[in-house]
């Protein structure tokens, strides 16, 4: 009985990797390793070890892939903005979120009492989860795995839509009487993906210039390079 209990959750985990991550596990135990929290009785029974190791190496290993988007993403980006928009994509709030929209917590192997799993222990696991895609398959296939699932979810998009920069510049345009106006210099597309270029000119002179998957989101990418001159920062406040 405990052995089909044991293919049933390989199983599972064996279709959950393949589904989410886009890739055919070859060791199952490096997946279940990832999803087995410190409270498991596996870990205080049997001393099996938790996804802790796991975590630590995903978590440097999706540093990599999202900062090789962006660099390739914007390549009129600055460091300063580049590593903004990479701390919130890698933040612990959207790997959480995350977590939540794929599952995860279904699959965990934990001692969570009556309570729900808490928020920590999805984002936890999806650093561990990552870990064990890279141990298993190798650097390029966990970078298509996991911007799939950034794609999927548009994370990238939520997370830089916190403060909505054409709305501020129009406000300040408004009040200064100076015309806000943007422009598509251009429509292509780089490793597959269409991409916009968005200028921004404010009483007739360029102040920002962004790429973006969408229209809205590369207006509000040049938007806030607009406000990074005028305001001198990325609050857009006056």
């Amino acid at each position: 009985m405990a052995l089909g209990r044991s293919d049933s959750r390989e199983k599972r985990i064996s279709r959950f990797i393949r589904r989410h991550f886009g890739v055919r596990p070859r060791s199952l135990e490096l997946y279940k390793e990832s999803l087995r929290h410190s409270s498991s009785a596996d870990c205080q029974r049997d001393g099996l070890p938790s996804n802790e190791r796991l975590e630590f190496l995903g978590d440097s290993v999706l540093d990599m892939i999202v900062v090789d988007m962006l660099f390739r993403k914007f390549p009129n980006g600055d460091e300063g903005e580049m590593t903004r928009m990479k701390a919130r994509l890698v933040s612990r709030e959207a790997l959480n979120f995350l977590g939540e929209e794929i599952g995860v917590e279904h699959l965990l192997d934990a001692q969570t009492g009556k309570g729900a799993v808490h928020a920590s222990l999805r984002g936890n696991a999806m650093e561990a989860l990552v870990g064990a895609v890279y141990l298993d398959r190798g650097f390029r296939r966990t970078q298509r795995g996991v911007l799939k699932l950034l794609q999927r979810f548009d994370l990238d998009t939520r997370i830089q839509a916190t403060v909505d920069f054409k709305s501020k510049l129009h406000e300040w345009g408004q009040k200064r009487k100076r015309k806000v106006q943007f422009n598509v210099v251009r429509e292509f597309k780089r490793g597959g993906q269409q991409l916009y270029q968005m200028q921004v000119l404010v009483g007739g002179k360029v102040m920002g210039t962004s790429d973006g998957p969408s229209k809205k989101s590369a207006e509000q990418a040049a938007a806030r390079e607009a406000c990074r001159h005028i305001f001198g920062d990325d609050k857009g406040s006056s």
